[in-house]
């Protein structure tokens, strides 16, 4: 069986025809179960807070990622990519449940303390469960952060290494160097060094167990999240004299920031150089990935894919953070748009793609299910599955608008409109809707007048529409006030709205 590792294209080398039928015969007597021509080992590689924006593939020039450029121009690149709740924790219980924040309850960020349980995602059915029942072997490794604690294992999983919050508190997951404290299957570890590379090196061993199943990896890095610092300098070095280059200090917009620490710090240039510093040390570990799967003759087998929960502002508007930078939570492009590259075997995704399709992290959901044989559709959330897509299919009828939420607010766009709106405390009140123009060359820093009375229309019963079928009352983001509030800031928020 012929491998292809990076910069290798896939039709060279093909053998004569005289011994193309013995050498088929030779590779369907060869190759072990679980591999080629049956269901794929998929592994998904999730970023914390990474942005579409920060990568070499979707434009970024001075970015220095070959490795999942290499994966966007070998595999197949979604340019329209977003999250479907652009904070870490909804986002990732999205993924996890297919669901949306409205129907599984977690609306915030989920500090690691026991004040904050709430017997989060009780009663749901996780992906790597359904993955277990399609007979594959399944591994977490790095953030969970869908719940409120990451030592106990949650079901579905064989292999679980996730964070022990309780050893050094629970900032501890994002140091990019040091001494980290990991649950290893509930027991207590520790790794002193470069986190991410621990992490690559734990995929690894996974890959390597002895199983005749194929494999679900759940890969989940905490970089480029803050603190923005720690990251090997022959990396920080590469972009420190360009950071200024890339983003520059001074943008603004209507939206009300938080305070200080939501704002650009006087040390941007160090600290947006720290945060690309970080998005390259993780397109090295996709690297070492590619290949120890090339050296394993598993790639030709291996779906992997490249993503993130959500996306990040740093500068942009004037902004450090995601949606929560903001108060109400914003939906800016940078903060919802995220990198979504799939690499697949080449009988199942046809290679060299771009997609112009309107996707999110639900989407993938289905779409790792049906390639496990899972289950070719959902009918418990709004994920489809992108195996058309991936299969270089044109016309298949795909959506044309792209939804989000984000505690009490909610967003919907078209690619060129995009309604933002809030709702109150009083069920009664009329919600506050703001509309931006994404043709306009101010973008998102200003509100606009809104489209035409009939693309108003449209976008307006679309997001009711959308979140009747895909809201519960006990998870209704429209009813948040009524929920246990996840952490201070939400609260804070409340009393405020309450005095408006």
């Amino acid at each position: 069986m012929r491998e292809y590792g990076p910069m290798t294209a896939r039709n060279e080398g093909a053998p004569p025809r005289g011994r193309l039928f013995f050498a088929l015969l030779l590779l369907a007597a060869c190759t072990p179960p679980g591999l080629a021509g049956e269901r794929p080992n998929i592994i998904v590689v999730m970023a914390d807070d990474h942005g579409q924006w920060a990568l070499g593939a979707y434009g970024l020039r001075q970015m220095r990622t070959p490795n999942i450029d290499w994966l966007a121009r070998e595999g197949v690149m979604f340019a329209n990519a977003m999250s479907p709740a652009p904070v870490c924790s909804p986002a990732r219980a999205s993924f996890h449940t297919g669901k949306m924040p409205s129907q599984h309850g977690v609306h915030d960020f989920l500090s690691e303390r026991a004040e904050f349980d709430a017997d989060w995602l009780a009663g749901e059915k996780l992906i790597s469960q359904r993955m277990q029942e399609a007979g594959y072997r399944t591994a977490l490794l790095g953030k969970w952060h869908a719940t409120t604690n990451s030592r106990p294992p949650q079901p579905g999983f064989d292999r679980w290494l996730s964070y022990n919050p309780y050893a050094a508190g629970w900032q501890n997951q994002y140091l990019k160097s040091g001494t980290v404290h990991f649950s290893s299957d509930g027991a207590e570890v520790a790794h002193t060094g470069v986190q991410a590379r621990f992490l690559t090196e734990e995929a690894i061993r996974f890959i390597d167990a002895a199983s005749d199943k194929p494999f679900f990896i759940s890969l989940n890095f905490t970089e480029p999240h803050d603190p923005f610092e720690g990251l090997p300098e022959r990396l920080v070095s590469q972009y420190r004299g360009i950071a200024d280059e890339i983003i520059r200090a001074g943008d603004s917009s209507d939206m009300p920031d938080r305070g200080a620490a939501t704002t650009t710090p006087i040390d941007h240039a160090e600290q947006l150089a720290q945060y690309l510093a970080a998005v390259s040390l993780l397109d090295e570990q996709v690297g070492r990935l590619l290949d120890a799967l090339f050296g394993r003759g598993l790639l030709d087998d291996t779906m992997v894919v490249y993503t993130a929960d959500h996306g990040l502002l740093v500068g942009q508007h004037g902004l450090y953070g995601k949606t929560n930078a903001t108060n109400p939570p914003n939906f800016y492009e940078q903060t919802i748009r995220i990198p979504l590259v799939i690499y697949g075997p080449g009988d199942t995704v046809r290679a060299r793609q771009t997609r112009t399709e309107l996707v999110d992290l639900i989407d993938l959901h289905a779409t790792v299910l049906d390639y496990a044989g899972a289950a070719a559709s959902t009918n418990y959330g709004p994920g489809r599955s992108m195996r058309a897509l991936l299969e270089g299919q044109r016309n298949v009828g795909w959506r044309s608008l792209q939804f989000a939420e984000s505690a009490y607010g909610r967003m919907v766009t078209d690619g060129r409109w995009k309604l933002v709106r809030y709702y109150r405390p009083d069920p009664d009140a009329t919600p506050v809707d703001y509309w931006f123009d994404l043709a306009h060359p101010f973008g998102e820093r200003h509100a606009s007048d809104g489209p035409p009375s009939t693309s108003r229309a449209r976008l307006i019963s679309s997001l009711e529409d959308f979140f009747r079928r895909f809201e519960t009352a006990e998870h209704s983001g429209r009813l948040i006030w009524k929920q246990p509030p996840p952490n201070a800031r939400m609260q804070k928020d409340i009393a405020q709205m309450r005095q408006n």
